[in-house]
């Protein structure tokens, strides 16, 4: 039977059981995480490379990031320090605050150790790593603070 004599019923019955497969067969992804860059590039680059492995959501800058974290439930944020109007330690720093569960960390080329050392008192992060990072270690990071109970880590030993 071709899709011309089907009615307009039968025909969009057939789309949404169709649609209905597509999404029965992807994987359910068990963790959600945010990418917060100034730089759409590494937004892109990102997201590409972990789409597979995890819910991925990216934010072009802190405000957008913060409009995400209100509608999107978020297991790991992870943003770059130094962008324009807030810096990625303020900006977790805001997260902290309205969401202490959401796992935080710093993806950045550049960071002064004073910046570090201000998350040991104040809210924490669970890890930092610079740019440009490696899948394998960077994964590795993720799973570790996705999957355990990972604590904040202490920079103040960084010397």
């Amino acid at each position: 039977m071709s899709m011309e004599t089907l009615t307009a019923e039968e025909r969009a019955e057939r789309r949404a059981a169709r649609r209905a497969a597509r999404k029965a067969s992807k994987t359910e992804k068990e963790y959600t995480i945010l990418y917060v860059d100034d730089e759409m590039p590494n937004l892109r680059g990102f997201k590409s490379t972990f789409r597979r492995l995890y819910n991925v959501y990216t934010a072009l800058g802190p405000q957008e990031a913060l409009e995400v974290v209100k509608k999107e439930k978020i297991d790991l944020i992870v943003t770059d320090h130094r962008m324009p109007h807030m810096s990625g330690v303020e900006l977790l720093k805001d997260v902290f605050a309205s969401h202490p569960n959401i796992k935080r960390m710093i993806l950045s080329g550049f960071i002064k150790k004073a910046d570090l050392y201000e998350t040991i008192g104040d809210f924490g992060i669970h890890d930092f790593v610079t740019k440009p990072w490696d899948f394998e270690n960077l994964n590795a990071i993720f799973q570790r603070i996705l999957t355990t109970d990972a604590d904040v880590k202490d920079f103040s030993k960084l010397g």
